[in-house]
């Protein structure tokens, strides 16, 4: 019994075998896409060299459309670099592409950058592109040549506002006409020069830039409020920045005036500055002058009263005791009128 059924399981064992075998094909239909991947995979190149071949045709057709035109117009070749590779541009594989079909190119001159319609009818595809000339060496330097150049004053170092301005604090060079200012000054004559801002070294000076010296009155010496003005204290300098408006430019009359504040030396001398002196205090000794018709006559006499410029004051005569009215001429001068 133990044999017979020992028989049994080896006879079910074989048919489980034998039933196992024909799933071995699965495998091939499984490989199938494995073998179908590099055909996907080659789809992309082709599209991508297509992008690259509309492009280089594009380039091609434009290269040979500026040489023909340019040569027309000016008959020599320019040549532009067109920027074509901005992926918005998205260049179709076209076969014939149109340039500038409506014809607004003008060609009168030879501009530095160009902007041109393209267009691929078959595509239904039309772009603007623009081009930048390019410019060959020998021809950039024969344009810096070329072009017209004016004489121009440029400062050697530093110069401080109001500092004099002479020749050899210049130099002499040449600026493209278009680059120079309209009022660049080109040569320094006449009358001595004064800087009217601070110059900067190598900047290209115009008129602003420099100013006239005039004659004003400046303080030699500090005079206090109240005190007058003495020919000892002032003098006659040129100055040609900050000159204030009211400045005094002549010594004449100014010794029968006084500061009415205190003024410091150096500083510019200034009509509000000055008011009326005291030229003659009481008791001092004044000369006076007595005029008639026919006589003139000088006197010494005691003042009775301070008098300024201009002012009638009362005077007496030591000799007689008498009292006589003269008006103030200058510092302890007087000219009389009639006694009384």
């Amino acid at each position: 019994m133990l044999t017979s059924f020992t028989a049994l399981i080896t006879a079910l064992c074989a048919a489980t075998l034998s039933v196992a075998e024909p799933p071995a094909p699965e495998s091939t239909a499984s490989e199938s896409p494995v073998s179908e991947r590099p055909v996907n995979e080659n789809l992309a190149p082709v599209e991508a060299s297509s992008s690259a071949t509309g492009t280089q045709a594009l380039t091609a057709t434009l290269e040979q459309w500026m040489r023909e035109r340019t040569q027309q117009a000016q008959g020599f070749a320019s040549e532009y670099t067109f920027a074509l590779n901005d992926k918005r541009l998205a260049v179709p594989a076209c076969d014939a592409f149109v340039i500038d079909p409506k014809g607004l190119v003008q060609w009168h001159v030879v501009p530095s950058t160009l902007t041109i319609v393209v267009a691929c009818p078959e595509q239904n595809w039309q772009r603007r592109v623009r081009g930048k000339r390019t410019v060959a060496a020998n021809e950039r330097q024969a344009n810096e040549v070329q072009r017209p150049r004016v004489l121009v004053l440029k400062p050697l170092n530093a110069i401080q506002k109001g500092e004099p301005v002479s020749k050899d604090d210049l130099i002499q060079e040449y600026a493209l006409v278009h680059r120079t200012p309209q009022n660049a000054v080109t040569t320094v004559k006449g009358a001595q020069r004064y800087a009217a801002r601070n110059l900067s070294p190598g900047r290209i000076l115009v008129q602003s830039d420099l100013t006239v010296g005039q004659p004003v009155v400046v303080l030699a010496d500090a005079v206090p409020a109240g005190t007058a003005v003495t020919r000892a204290s002032i003098k006659i300098e040129e100055r040609a920045v900050d000159v204030p408006h009211d400045a005094i430019r002549s010594l004449q009359g100014l010794t029968l005036l006084a500061a009415n504040r205190l003024l410091h030396p150096g500083d510019i001398l200034r009509k509000r500055d000055l008011t009326k002196a005291k030229l003659i205090r009481r008791g001092q000794k004044v000369a006076v002058e007595s005029v008639g018709r026919h006589f003139r006559i000088a006197s010494e006499l005691i003042a009775l009263e301070d008098g300024y410029l201009g002012e009638q004051i009362d005077l007496r005569n030591p000799g007689s005791s008498r009292n006589v009215s003269a008006v103030v001429t200058g510092m302890g001068t007087a000219r009389s009128g009639q006694g009384r």
